[in-house]
């Protein structure tokens, strides 16, 4: 009987504490914005291996094309919403405005640094002429901004090791570049190279849209952990230092079936160190 009355107080003090929750039209839904999950994320500290726990590692350059569907959480919306960025509005803003992201770099090697005025002249480029009047002037045409509509796909390079003491594979990703297609020129390169570590704060204080669940939203440091995506690996580290488009030349289909050998390479190296 007693333990029938404590059952009966705790649901009503469960129903009073949920009917009592005071929202507001800000909140947009049931449940208060400054109480969800996601806006109290913190960096968390992923365990690194020993140099004598590091069975072996395989370093990798991958790219995920944001155009394909299963990729579509990083590429969306092209314009901010109040809930939510792409991830390359997130890498921005982190860059320009926040001052959360401090390591950006022009190439993968991360020896050619960047400050937030370069990344700027990069995003937002002023298109000009010559003066027909003064051939020493330059006339202003037009501004060209980058967005995120612009990008065609990311580039990550990681590292993949096995840890003998926990007994598991882990990817550490080192880098990430957003590769974007120049509006006017249409060329196509790197827009920056961030250092993943430290842009794991700004990537874990915003979320990623979720098609199966909207209320268990990830953070863009989730998806990335979780490798909640699909890439394309084109280069491994090699004694030529060649990408895999140099050796295999002749069309893409090539390149893909050379990307999953690596990756096959890869699963059944982890496989044949266990015995059953």
């Amino acid at each position: 009987m007693k333990r029938f009355s404590l059952t009966i107080l705790a649901l009503t003090l469960g129903l009073s504490t949920s009917f009592g929750q005071v929202l507001s039209p800000e909140d947009d839904g049931p449940i208060s914005k400054a109480e969800r999950i996601y806006h109290n994320n913190q960096v968390i500290d992923f365990p690194l291996p020993r140099e004598i726990d590091q069975m072996f590692s395989y370093r990798h350059w991958e790219r995920i094309n944001i155009r394909e569907k299963a990729n579509h959480h990083l590429y969306y919306p092209v314009v901010p919403l109040p809930d939510r960025k792409s991830l390359f509005d997130v890498l921005v803003d982190g860059i320009m405005n926040e001052g959360t992201i401090m390591e950006v770099f022009a190439d993968d090697r991360f020896e050619i640094p960047y400050t937030p005025e370069e990344i700027a002249r990069n995003v937002m480029q002023v298109d000009t002429a010559w003066n027909r009047d003064n051939p020493f002037e330059w006339d202003y045409i037009d501004t060209i901004t980058v967005t995120a509509k612009d990008v065609l796909y990311y580039t990550i390079k990681c590292d993949w090791y096995m840890d003998k003491r926990r007994g598991q594979m882990e990817n550490y990703i080192i880098g990430l570049a957003p590769t974007v297609q120049h509006p006017k020129s249409k060329d196509i390169y790197p827009l920056f190279w961030v250092w993943f570590p430290d842009a794991r704060y700004a990537l874990a204080t915003n979320v990623a849209f979720n098609r199966n669940n909207n209320a268990a939203r990830m953070t863009f440091d989730e998806v990335f952990k979780m490798r909640f995506f699909d890439s394309n690996i084109i280069k491994e580290d090699n004694v030529y230092d060649r990408a895999v488009a140099d050796y295999k030349r002749r069309n893409n289909l090539d390149q893909l079936l050379e990307s999953k050998r690596i990756k096959q390479e890869l699963r059944n190296f982890e496989n044949d160190l266990w015995e059953y």
